[in-house]
């Protein structure tokens, strides 16, 4: 178990590269680019946040996490496989981006420790609830990472709505599609469990706050869902229940 830490306490990452790493990628590379391409708006609920902090976002695409990071203004902490380290290169790009290695045989304990570590030395961690993007644009079932590391830590979740980023970068596409669509990003108010519940209560009350704060979101951009087409019947011969099955009568 990791000890909570008070916010106070945690000082923010005073290593200078990387903070001039991400700022260059993303504020004078990603941001006008995607403001060309794309048209990307982006919507604040708050002031931004100066303290660590988990953010939580719904996940279209592979745009969505340097999406995020371009609108932060203090550098973020993303996760990647731990294979990915065995580049030398990519490896020392990814120690610049405070990267989190995250193992296949252990992938929640990896996750959860490394997320916890970094939030520790005052660094915002980025995460997806859903695992997994989406297929039909639409919010998937939540896990309960985001809640968990915030708790551990003692750290507010900001969440992170992305909309049609999946245009630009479809699932069957490996590279981007300039001018595909206009983008947007919404970033919440930070939620804040209250005191006086126990630890898995606090869990369950910010999931279902983040989950309601997305599927907000959802229905504003996106309208209400359809409702799921009723099964078509097992036999177009069965006769209906309860009425007798008609005999023909023999000739005679």
């Amino acid at each position: 178990m990791t000890a909570p830490i008070a916010r106070e306490t945690i000082p923010h990452p005073q290593n200078a590269i990387p903070m001039f790493t991400q700022l260059l990628i993303g504020h004078i590379l990603l941001r006008p680019l995607t403001t060309f391409f794309y048209r990307v708006r982006v919507r604040r609920s708050h002031a931004p946040v100066t303290s660590p902090f988990v953010l939580a976002c719904n996940h279209r695409s592979f745009l969505d996490p340097p999406m995020v990071g371009m609108c932060q203004l203090r550098p973020i902490s993303y996760f990647a496989r731990a294979s990915l380290w065995k580049n030398h290169f990519v490896a020392f790009f990814l120690q610049i981006m405070y990267g989190i290695p995250i193992d296949r045989d252990a992938p929640g304990l990896t996750s959860m420790k490394g997320a916890i570590d970094k939030l520790r030395q005052g660094i915002s961690v980025l995460v997806f609830p859903e695992g997994t993007r989406t297929k039909d644009g639409r919010l998937q079932e939540f896990r309960d990472g985001p809640a968990l590391f915030a708790r551990r830590a003692n750290v507010p979740i900001v969440p992170v709505y992305m909309h049609r980023t999946e245009r630009a970068l479809p699932r069957s596409s490996s590279m981007p599609r300039p001018f595909a669509s206009r983008l947007e990003v919404r970033i919440g108010s930070p939620i804040i469990a209250p005191a006086d519940l126990d630890p898995r209560a606090k869990d369950a009350w910010i999931s279902r706050r983040l989950y309601l704060w997305m599927l907000f979101q959802e229905r504003r951009l996106l309208g209400p869902r359809r409702p799921a087409p009723a099964p078509a019947p097992v036999g177009m011969d069965a006769p209906d229940q309860g009425r007798q099955p008609h005999h023909r009568q023999p000739h005679q």
